[in-house]
This record gives C-alpha cells, sequence and structure tokens, in this order.
C-alpha cells in the first residue's frame, strides 16, 4: 500500500507535465500561434498584478512576525527575505519555507523570531489561504455543474475555520512556551484582522491575473471559470511541478474549452509568475543593498555655536 501510494504521488505531477508536454509537442504551432496573438498588454498586466501578489504576501507574512515578536525588523529585510522564498518556490514549491525561514534568520539578526515560530507562523497564512480556496471552489463549482460536489467547498472552509479556532485555543493553552509565539497573530484581534485582510488582497490580485489572462485569450473567464482555474492552480501547487503549475492547471480546467489555447494561457501564467518574482526579487534586494541602514546611520552633531 505504501508502496502504491508513492507510485501515485510520484505520477500525477509526471503525468500532468507529460500532458503538457505531449499538447505542446503536437500541437505546437497552435500553442506558438496563441500565445504571439496575445496583446503585450496581456503580459504587462498579468506581471503587475502578480507584483502586488508578492508585495501583499509579504505583508501577510509581516503580520505574523510582528505577532511573533518582530515588531523590529525593517520591512526592507522582510520583502528581502521572502523574494529568496519566491524564487526558490519557483522551481520547487515546498523549497520555499526554509529559504525564507533562513534568509530572514540572516537578515533579520538578533531580531528574528526563531526558525520553529517562523515555521509555525506559517499555518494561520495557510489556513486562512484555504478558507479563500473554499469560497473560490464554492464559486468554481458552478462552472462544471456536479463535478465539485456541492457540500464540499463548505466542508474545506469549515475544516480551516475548525481548525484556526483550534491553533487558538492551543495557543492560550502554551502560550508561556517560546514557540507558540509563531501563533500569536490569532490571538490578536487587530493583527488577525490585518492579516485576514491581506491574504483577501492577494488571493483578489491572483484573481485579477488569472481573469486578465484568460480575458486575452478569449477563455471563459466570468467569474466561476476565474475561480475554478485560480482554485485549480491551488491544488496542483501543491505537487512539485514548478513552472508547470500553470499550464497543469489551466489544461484541468479549461482543457475541454480548447487545448491549445488552455495549454498557452497556463504557459503565460506560468511566464508572468517569473517575471514578476525576479522583478520583485531585483527591486527590493537593490532597496537593501543601496539604501543606508536606520540602525548605522551616523547622527549629525549639532553645529558649535556661533
Amino acid at each position: 500500500m505504501r508502496l502504491a501510494r508513492k507510485a501515485l504521488s510520484g505520477g500525477i505531477p509526471v503525468a500532468a507535465v507529460g500532458v503538457a508536454g505531449w499538447i505542446v509537442f503536437t500541437r505546437g504551432a497552435s500553442v506558438l500561434g496563441a500565445i504571439t496573438a496575445v496583446p503585450p498588454l496581456v503580459v504587462v498586466g498579468a506581471v503587475m498584478a502578480h507584483l502586488l501578489t508578492l508585495s501583499l504576501r509579504t505583508e501577510a507574512w509581516r503580520t505574523v512576525l510582528r505577532a511573533a515578536g518582530g515588531e523590529r525588523l525593517e520591512p526592507r529585510a522582510v520583502h528581502a527575505a521572502n523574494a529568496g522564498a519566491f524564487l526558490a518556490g519557483t522551481v520547487q514549491g515546498n523549497a520555499a519555507m526554509p529559504m525564507r525561514v533562513a534568509l530572514m534568520r540572516r537578515y533579520g539578526g538578533e531580531g528574528a523570531p526563531t526558525a520553529s515560530q517562523m515555521a509555525l507562523g506559517d499555518a494561520p497564512i495557510v489556513l486562512f489561504e484555504v478558507c479563500g480556496s473554499g469560497v473560490l471552489a464554492a464559486i468554481g463549482s458552478t462552472a462544471v455543474g456536479g463535478l465539485i460536489p456541492g457540500w464540499a467547498p463548505w466542508a474545506l472552509l469549515a475544516g480551516a475555520i475548525g481548525v484556526i479556532c483550534g491553533l487558538r485555543f492551543a495557543y492560550a493553552r502554551f502560550r508561556h512556551h517560546r514557540v507558540a509565539a509563531g501563533l500569536g497573530v490569532i490571538a490578536d484581534p487587530d493583527l488577525r484582522n490585518r492579516l485576514a485582510l491581506a491574504v483577501a488582497a492577494f488571493t483578489a490580485m491572483a484573481f485579477l491575473r488569472t481573469w486578465i489572462v484568460l480575458a486575452g485569450f478569449d477563455l471563459p473567464a466570468d467569474p466561476a471559470h476565474v475561480a475554478l482555474v485560480l482554485f485549480t492552480m491551488g491544488a496542483v501547487g501543491l505537487l512539485p511541478l514548478g513552472v508547470g503549475t500553470g499550464p497543469a492547471a489551466t489544461v484541468a480546467a479549461l482543457g475541454a474549452t480548447n487545448l491549445a489555447v488552455a495549454t498557452a494561457a497556463g504557459m503565460v501564467v506560468s511566464a508572468a509568475t517569473v517575471i514578476a518574482v525576479l522583478l520583485y526579487a531585483g527591486c527590493v534586494w537593490a532597496w537593501r543593498a543601496l539604501v543606508p541602514d536606520p540602525a548605522l546611520r551616523v547622527p549629525r552633531l549639532p553645529a558649535p555655536p556661533g
């Protein structure tokens, strides 16, 4: 049974990439034609929307770090650490969190929370994202009839809310332990609301990016289909596909509409993601390198009396 599970988990991503590769190989001219026919503004719009998504994701993480004792962390240090995580996640999603923690410990110095606190702090963000995924699944289910059971999105939402409540009680019970500070954001109403707002904002930006690409390719771009594609990207993103996530998700969600165009749209989503991550990393690392650290600035002495 264990061997079968391993074979299945390894076979799914290979199959997804294989389908996308087969489409490109057999219908390469159609895919290339669909990509070249898209106005450049579609790509620019998708890149800009994803840049906002990355910035808002970092603000969500800053909120968690603030509750975990990282109030004195500089914004540029947090953005620089998350930029490295985004770069690592573009290649392999599972590498993002270890990279984020390692860079934050390096850039934040003594003011950074511990590695265990930061790792635990990812839980509230993920759970709020799961809540958003439940809403997206509920909206997207209307585009595929009974393919997604009507109860499933609400069960997903209720499960995430239940886990959040459980973590809140766990924090109250174990708050005297140092590692529990990673869950501090759940216990602070202001920070919790700020985190929920940040997650809702970057989900909205991802929705906008997806809508821009689908509309640019003349694919179904009503709210139900956009939500379906975005939910599918979140689910496929759990697999180790890297930049193959976009094509695999659009083919899974919209392949029945037009296989070649759906593949092309997914490739543009992935390309926009990579471009946005590179721009974001370049900007925040330049910001960190060129702007002096306030803690190292030499105070200006008052001029001697005339």
